[in-house]
């Protein structure tokens, strides 16, 4: 064998030796020792002279499969080890031209093999300083993207390849191909990434919704329960004076008691109470939330309100964060429309039908509204300038849930508003 043949042999086997060690070292295997996979990689670097030989300069292609079977065997996972194959194959590939670069600027002619082995073990030790020292992956946690990017590096590879036969006007034409197919193969992949981070996000804001209508909801539970424990401190104290008063047969001093003091707590109980009870049927946590604070604050600004529901609502068929948004304007609006005026009223109910749910909220007006269009107008309000975002943004979210549906009227005194939602078809 002559020194020309040794040399080449040597380049081989260093070249196609460096891949498996880039495999291990991008797997952080550094410390797993296996006779299997050590007899493989030296297998297939024994043989990849022969390989050289037989096919030129294709033969890094059955080397890169070898060398992905070698990571699949690490991974088991065909998306991570073909991504790792084309990461370590187009590596070696850009290390070789520097070399050759570097070779041909010195005019080292006899130096190619140290140039190369020495960049090759430069970029191997930068490369494992980083992972030891970073939690960065060379592979994404999700296998789609995995396959885009990996197809998007075997077509760089396979045109890295391939080119070296052409002619100059048809490599143009190739590398022109290339690099229009791998612009839109990234603006793909990037879109599929914003679209997942955006619905991730989307996700995120409906769960901490969620929590805050629920811790809404449970102070709203304890501010309840304290009236209830002062109602019962009260009445134990009103006990107490009616028996004194039996105690001496004063029955003129208790009827005056009674009218003076007992008879206007009975009124406004009468007055405030609303159908609690049927809230209780609402097991949708964040409708529930969303109805009973808007109805709670309702009723502590002296509105008469009335809530209706016959059937127990186990879920609804919608998004439910824009319907807790929705119900919120829609209450919201009600209170505004009738807060300060002692007839104020809001009614609000429930039904459920074979195909939709009905969400019905209704409240007396006292004014002459101008036409429903114009209360849809960004801007616009009954109250002033610069509040009239509620309905132009109620109207958006509806339009942005088809299986949504909202009715607006003017019935007689009262403003009437109706949101559909139609059940999934089983």
């Amino acid at each position: 064998m002559t020194a020309l043949m040794r040399s080449e042999t040597l380049m081989v086997f260093v070249q196609t030796g460096v891949l498996f060690l880039f495999v291990k070292s991008i797997l952080r295997d550094w410390g797993t020792f296996s006779y299997l996979d050590t007899g493989y990689a030296l297998a297939v670097i024994m043989i990849s002279r022969w390989i050289f030989d037989s096919i030129g300069t294709y033969a890094s292609m059955p080397i890169l499969l070898m060398v992905m079977l070698y990571a699949w065997r690490r991974t088991r996972s065909l998306s991570e080890s073909f991504l790792i194959g084309l990461q370590v194959g187009i590596w070696s590939i850009v290390i070789d031209h520097v070399s050759d670069l570097i070779v041909y600027a010195l005019k080292f002619d006899w130096g190619y093999l140290l140039t190369f082995a020495s960049l090759q073990l430069l970029s191997l030790v930068i490369l494992n300083v980083i992972l030891m020292n970073t939690h960065v992956k060379s592979t994404f946690n999700r296998p789609s993207l995995n396959r885009v990017t990996g197809g998007l590096l075997l077509v760089i590879y396979l045109y890295i390849i391939i080119s070296e036969g052409l002619n100059d006007e048809l490599r143009l034409v190739v590398s022109n191909l290339v690099v229009l197919l791998v612009v839109i193969g990234l603006a793909v992949a990037l879109y599929d990434e914003y679209r997942i981070t955006i619905r991730a996000k989307y996700q995120v804001q409906q769960q901490q919704a969620q929590i805050k209508n629920d811790t809404r909801y449970m102070n709203e539970i304890e501010v309840h329960y304290n009236e209830l424990r002062n109602f019962r401190h009260d009445y134990q104290n009103m006990m107490l004076s009616i028996s004194e008063y039996l105690k001496t047969d004063d029955l003129t001093g208790l009827q005056e008691y009674y009218q003076k003091n007992i008879a206007p707590v009975t009124k406004r109980v009468a007055d405030e109470q609303y159908n609690l009870e049927d809230l209780s049927r609402v097991k949708v946590k964040s409708v529930k939330s969303i109805l009973f604070n808007k109805l709670n604050y309702a009723q502590s600004q002296g509105i008469k309100v009335h809530f209706e529901l016959k059937q127990v609502l186990e879920r609804v068929a919608t998004n439910e964060l824009d319907l807790d948004i929705a119900l919120g304007i829609i209450l919201d609006n009600a209170v505004e429309a009738v807060v300060g005026n002692y007839h104020g009223e809001i009614t609000s109910a429930i039904f459920q039908t074979a195909h939709s749910t009905v969400f019905l909220i209704q409240n007396n007006l006292f004014e002459q509204l101008p036409p429903l269009w114009q209360l849809k107008e960004v801007g616009y309000s009954t109250k002033g300038t610069n509040r009239g975002l509620g309905l132009n943004r109620l109207g958006t979210i509806v339009n942005r849930n088809e299986n949504m549906i909202l009715e607006t009227r003017v019935l007689e005194n009262r403003f009437v508003q109706r949101l559909t939602v139609a059940r999934e078809e089983v």
